[in-house]
């Protein structure tokens, strides 16, 4: 079987499950208040794989400073702007320029 007819099997039986899913949940109201926590699912899910990628490295924890304070340098900036790609700038550069120094 070739790789290529995997993945659109793949594709095709993830697309059948998301289909059923609405079809079968479509009619139905879900309650404000767990709409409310479920808006905050993707937000927690993105603050622990930032949080992992930034504390752990390989098998131990990260000892290169200039990423923590690059992550508080790209926070503050977050705060400030609320803008993903001036966050996204800022922190890489911060990394990147704090990497040379330290």
């Amino acid at each position: 079987m070739s790789d290529l007819l995997i993945v659109v099997i793949l594709a095709a039986g993830t697309l059948l499950m998301r289909a059923s899913l609405v079809a079968i949940l479509g009619e139905v109201t879900i309650p404000p208040r767990l709409e409310q926590a479920l808006r905050l699912v993707a937000p927690a899910v993105l603050a622990g794989v930032v949080v992992q990628a930034l504390v752990f490295d390989g098998d131990g924890f990260r000892t290169a400073w200039s990423w923590y304070l690059g992550a508080a340098i790209a926070a503050a900036v977050a705060w400030r702007t609320r803008s993903i790609p001036w966050t996204l700038a800022a922190g890489m550069a911060a990394v990147w320029a704090l990497g040379a120094v330290l």
